[in-house]
């Protein structure tokens, strides 16, 4: 699983399964769907926040955690509900606004209630948070030379890992069109000094379709050291991983008005 902090853990491809007609509502009324992923992760990102801030001994990182922030809170798949739901009720939001349309309106209201059912379970059942975080990497860059592996086309992806094996969430696809026989090379995006506390080197899935992306490598390639593809064909690993899976689950407290 991504990390909260990482970038685009929610984009306007992973909401269009719930709503199917959002590209076209949105361009029609000129929503930036994007700004109101953001306004949604900004104030989920407040409660979730407030929430580690209350939990007190029951967050293992609570002493440093004004520090940290949410860099090691874990997008569970209650978060990843709350954060789409939420979003997509600011979209039907601004579109009732725009047209005051009864029609939006109602989703409006029912995106709502479905962001409140989410943050319910989600806070119910308490943040997922792990001891050392891996963010996700940068999109990895991609060279070519001379050689002999015959392609049309090289996609590649990439992932830290740290000394357990544990992965980051996987980096953006990068993809290079090849011009005959050719030696591939990928490297980590940025510097060694730049890689994650945790990790202790880094996967890379390459493939020749976009959708066929698979390790290549058998043990972590080092840190700042590029992967240089074999003269052989592409090795039929392993899909990329989800990313981390928390280690600790904080309970969050829950205050009651009285009255």
């Amino acid at each position: 699983m991504a990390l909260f902090t990482d970038s685009d853990v929610v984009t306007l491809d992973d909401l269009l399964p719930f709503e199917g007609s959002l590209v076209q509502v949105s361009s029609t009324h000129g929503i930036d769907v994007q700004a109101k992923i953001k306004l949604a992760t900004d104030e989920i990102g407040d409660r979730l926040m407030l929430n580690l801030l209350r939990a007190g001994l029951s967050d293992p990182q609570w002493l440093n955690r004004a520090k940290i922030g949410l860099s090691t809170v874990v997008v569970t798949p209650l978060l990843f509900r709350w954060l789409c739901f939420d979003s997509l009720a600011r979209v039907y939001a601004e579109a009732y606004n725009v047209q005051l349309n009864t029609r939006f309106q109602a989703k409006w209201n029912e995106y709502q209630q479905q962001s409140d059912a989410a943050s319910e379970l989600c806070l119910t059942s308490g943040i997922g948070v792990v001891l050392n975080p891996l963010p996700r990497p940068a999109i990895p860059t991609i060279s070519s030379g001379a050689g002999s592996f015959q392609a049309t086309s090289i996609f590649a992806q990439v992932t830290w890992v740290d000394r357990l094996g544990n992965e980051s969430a996987p980096s953006p696809i990068n993809g290079m069109i090849l011009n005959g026989s050719a030696s591939v090379q990928v490297s980590m995006a940025g510097t060694s000094s730049q890689a994650p506390i945790a990790a202790v080197g880094w996967n890379v899935y390459v493939s020749t379709s976009q959708g066929g992306l698979a390790l290549q490598n058998s043990s972590p390639v080092a840190i700042g050291s590029p992967w240089q593809m074999p003269n052989s064909s592409l090795i039929a690993g392993v899909s990329p991983s989800n990313g981390q899976i928390p280690d600790v689950t904080v309970a969050c407290i829950r205050r009651w008005q009285r009255g």
